[in-house]
């Protein structure tokens, strides 16, 4: 029997147990001693009061480790899990903590500074801001992307749109500041996608590249039967290979000298 190793766990599920074990123990609290749990909540969760925030700027991260109840977590859990499998379709394990972490912390603040301007009195816990900055994330990269719904298939922007719309409905009823959160980290999540998808300057270097590969591609198709031409068309394939999984950073030297005097 193999021995279980929690460093094979791929990150989301590491994020998820973290998360799921601070939440727990925070809601067995309130069983335990109610003053305690009061106290912690006050030093964890989000307030948008100024008077109790008391310039706590940990609570912009601390908030999201904690849920109302388990059915909470457990939804939020649920919905990262799926959403993760979405987003290493694209990125890595660096660029998801970036989209769950900035994406949680962006739409804490996104909260606060709207409660306060609206004179809304209240607080939030739960990680399903950052949630929706991961999911987000990729919609901002693959608005396009098709996803399986029941027995058909819809483009990605779909799903997004109506789970905005639906925060935007529910502002003017129960969890306001909830849904303030999500629609914080659904902001972030949305520009961080652009941001990975048109506006980095890898990306730029990447549309350089697939620039100079459309012209190399059309010479060696002029001269197909050519056994050089051949050779050259196997190390842009490569190359090519190299970049869609690893990004033009991870080149060396002497590929990226090749690749730009296939010009």
């Amino acid at each position: 029997m193999q021995k279980f190793d929690i460093k094979n766990l791929s990150v989301e599920v590491k994020l998820i147990i973290v998360v799921s074990i601070i939440s727990v123990i925070v809601m067995l609290m309130k069983f335990a001693d109610a003053g305690f749990y009061k106290t912690i909540i006050e030093q964890l969760a989000l307030f948008s009061n100024f008077k109790i925030f008391n310039y706590r700027i940990w609570q912009f991260v601390s908030y999201s480790f904690l849920h109302a109840d388990v059915m909470h977590l457990l939804f939020n859990m649920l919905m990262l899990y799926l959403f993760s499998m979405l987003f290493f379709t694209f990125f890595n394990n660096k660029q998801f903590l970036k989209a769950y972490f900035l994406g949680g912390i962006a739409a804490g603040f996104f909260y606060f500074l709207v409660a306060n301007i609206i004179g809304l009195q209240s607080y939030v816990v739960g990680a399903s801001g950052a949630v929706m900055a991961v999911f987000f994330t990729v919609v901002g990269y693959k608005p396009d992307m098709r996803v399986n719904v029941i027995i058909t298939t819809i483009p990605i922007y779909y799903i997004a749109l109506l789970s905005l719309g639906l925060d935007l409905f529910q502002l003017f009823f129960d969890n306001a500041g909830g849904h303030l959160a999500h629609i914080g980290g659904s902001i972030f999540g949305f520009c961080y996608g652009k941001y990975l998808g048109g506006f980095s300057v890898s990306s730029l270097k990447k549309s350089k590249v697939k620039t100079n590969l459309r012209t190399v591609h059309n010479k060696i198709n002029q001269t197909k039967n050519n056994s050089a031409d051949n050779s050259v068309q196997k190390q842009i394939d490569v190359i090519l290979d190299k970049i869609s999984k690893s990004g033009y950073d991870s080149l060396t030297k002497e590929e990226k000298e090749f690749l730009f005097k296939q010009k």
